[in-house]
């Protein structure tokens, strides 16, 4: 027997996917809906906890109101090296976005969940309750970075403390088990 018991960690995946609503959920969010992307090119990234290897196959992002600009949506190490993403999508309007990506095996471990915009159009997104600054403090308490200039989303991210990104895309990963 192990020294210590292991922690699979199930609370963060339901049904084969892993949300980032899912994990805000403990932030007592306040709401998700449709809204600007928080300025033109800039990368959001979410960190999600893997406890053991899952092969991701598909990435879902929800779109806003209008079907207006690109985004790309991709995972993340920890190092800030990218896995996968999307590469440039046109964005649709109304509806949740589902993207085939290359199978990619990523766990156990630390990853971010990451989403670009070309602009600042609407996208579904998250927000912790709070009058200012609560909702940027518990947006950077569960780790949330991010990088400017980052359209399409870069080999490599510098990741930066959230400044701006005070409303985290709904961005989902279909897995299975690896």
């Amino acid at each position: 027997m192990a020294d210590f018991p292991v922690s699979a960690g199930l609370e963060e995946f339901s049904g084969g996917f892993l949300s980032t609503s899912t994990i805000l959920n403990r932030l007592s969010v306040t709401s998700s809906f449709s809204t600007a992307w928080p300025s033109a090119n800039l990368a959001i990234f979410v960190p999600i906890r893997i406890p053991f290897p899952v092969v991701v196959y598909k990435l879902v992002i929800g779109a806003g109101a209008t079907a207006a600009g690109n985004f790309d949506v991709g995972i993340y190490d920890a190092s800030g090296n990218r896995l996968v993403s999307s590469g440039a999508t046109a964005k649709g309007a109304s509806t949740e976005q589902v993207l085939d990506i290359a199978d990619t095996t990523i766990g156990p471990g630390l990853f971010y969940l990451a989403m670009s915009a070309d602009g600042t159009n609407n996208y579904v997104m998250t927000t912790p309750s709070g009058s200012s600054p609560v909702p940027l403090q518990k947006v950077r308490l569960v780790g949330v970075v991010q990088m400017a200039a980052a359209y399409v989303l870069p080999a490599t991210a510098t990741f930066a403390a959230a400044s701006t990104a005070v409303a985290i895309p709904a961005i989902n990963a279909q897995m299975r088990p690896y």
